[in-house]
């Protein structure tokens, strides 16, 4: 069974497996941007930045495109037909084809162009606490549409920000590749709005701009839905996160392969990490299973995970003020026959619902209560606590276990699953079942459990961690895996 019940879940949080991986914690930890508890090690930053002669870089200086070529919408204007004398359309010659993961032309955007100093006045407020290696590269943002695709096939188109250093001279990097965490399920809660709307979701201008100033390509977008007037966001739904994690991607190399500007020197290298906060983590993971066969030209070189958010039940168990997003989500998505929302909510939440989920995270943390007691139906509320959803409610468990990351193991990329040892959001009882079934699989897989560090700020205080494990894949070194330890009795 794929979801746990809140009661069976509890169980998997023992004191055994914390006290491991806070031991093993030391292995990895860096002395800069960690927490108190975390242990010290070497600060020479220089070497965090990814090595020019690395392997997994490609030696040429050009980047490497798509494996097809994409071909572009016409952009002229057809010519109206006549009124007097009707002439039919021509049915043998279709219009051309374009292709999921290439960029929407004309849509490129400059956004920003950074100094190294102006990259630390946004990095180092966000980062307040931590002792970062200073900014290496400046970064030059921009902004695109790339084509992604439904789960019936049809064509959308996404918005993303790209960030990447800004070089002298023509310099291969890695891709990072990210998804954000919950931001909300409305038009206006997109997660590119978050800067300009001055809204605080996750803060991902400043921690991408971390990791770009550091020699790494970088991409968020917006997930699906978030672009659409007629829609909302699909939340929590792994098909269409990893479609968009995946043709962002490509767009990434189709963005090099015809530049906007003579001056753009940096090159995407043939080595890609997906990564992802929360809800993002999800897609990241979603993204790693579905490459193999949806993009198998992408070589993903390993998976990165903050706060991760792996199972779409426990998150109801952990954090209830998630659930209106998940459940008004999943009936827009799979139809109000199978999921009422006042089988899981009570009556004081019903008469607004569909108004209030429109409130973005910021917002709806403030107003919805975190416990079971004040959300739930006792039947909604019973069930899921004593492992009963598929009893009461079997066309939403069926939902839930689609959509459970955990279903498919891609074992052929190394992971890296780094989260706080206090979080309320999503709690290691949820977790370590996920990291449980990622090593029965035989992936790869580095846990980190920070003490004390929370649900918002275990991507500061794993930032030097990630960069040193990312670095160590790129200089050819397979990570050490924590499963031997896991599978200890």
């Amino acid at each position: 069974m794929f979801g746990l019940s809140c009661s069976s879940k509890s169980s998997h949080c023992v004191p055994r497996l914390l006290l491991l991986f806070l031991v093993t914690l030391s292995a990895l930890a860096l002395d800069a941007c960690a927490s108190p508890t975390v242990p010290p090690a070497p600060t020479a930053a220089p070497d965090l930045q990814p090595a020019a002669t690395s392997t997994l870089w490609p030696t040429s200086t050009s980047a490497p495109p798509p494996t097809s070529t994409p071909t572009a919408l016409p952009t002229s204007t057809p010519t109206a037909l006549p009124t007097s004398t009707p002439t039919p359309l021509p049915t043998s010659t279709p219009l051309p084809l374009t292709q999921p993961g290439t960029v929407v032309e004309g849509s490129i955007v400059k956004q920003e162009s950074l100094s190294t100093a102006q990259v630390d006045s946004i990095v180092h407020p966000y980062m307040s606490a931590q002792t970062c290696p200073a900014s290496q590269y400046p970064v030059e943002v921009y902004r695109i549409q790339f084509r992604t695709r439904d789960h019936e096939g049809t064509e959308i188109t996404v918005q993303a920000d790209l960030r990447f250093p800004k070089v002298a001279s023509e310099t291969a990097f890695p891709l990072f590749v990210y998804g954000s965490g919950t931001t909300g399920i409305a038009n206006e809660c997109a997660t590119l709005n978050e800067h300009l709307g001055r809204r605080k979701w996750g803060n991902y201008r400043a921690h991408l701009s971390a990791y770009t100033t550091q020699g790494y390509i970088t991409a968020i977008a917006n997930w699906q839905g978030f672009d659409d007037p007629d829609q909302t966001h699909p939340y929590f739904v792994a098909e269409l996160e990893g479609y968009v994690m995946l043709d962002l991607t490509r767009a990434i190399y189709d963005f090099f392969s015809n530049l906007p500007s003579e001056d753009i020197l940096a090159r995407p290298a043939d080595a890609v990490f997906f990564g992802g906060y929360s809800q993002g983590g999800h897609g990241a993971f979603a993204g790693d299973v579905m490459a193999p066969h949806y993009a198998p030209e992408l070589n993903i070189v390993g998976v990165v995970s903050h706060a991760i958010a792996p199972d779409v039940e426990g998150l109801m168990c952990d954090s209830p003020l998630y659930a209106p997003y998940i459940v008004y989500a999943y009936r827009s998505y799979y139809g109000e026959q199978i999921i009422n929302p006042q089988d899981f909510f009570q009556e004081r939440w019903m008469a607004t619902f569909d108004q209030d989920v429109a409130k973005c995270i910021d917002d709806a943390l403030g107003y919805y209560p975190n416990t079971h007691e004040t959300m739930y139906t006792p039947r909604f509320r019973e069930a899921l606590q004593n492992d009963q959803l598929e009893v009461e409610f079997p066309e939403f468990k069926a939902m839930l276990d689609l959509n459970y990351i955990g279903r498919e193991v891609n074992p052929s990329t190394p992971a890296i699953i780094l989260h706080g040892g206090a979080d309320p959001i999503v709690q290691l009882r949820t977790v370590e079942p996920f990291v449980q079934r990622l090593c029965a699989e035989n992936k790869n897989v580095t846990y980190r459990v920070y003490p004390g560090v929370n649900h918002f700020t275990i991507r500061q205080n794993s930032h030097m961690d990630t960069l040193a494990w990312m670095q160590d894949i790129l200089a050819g070194k397979t990570p050490i895996s924590d499963c031997g330890v896991l599978a200890q009795p």
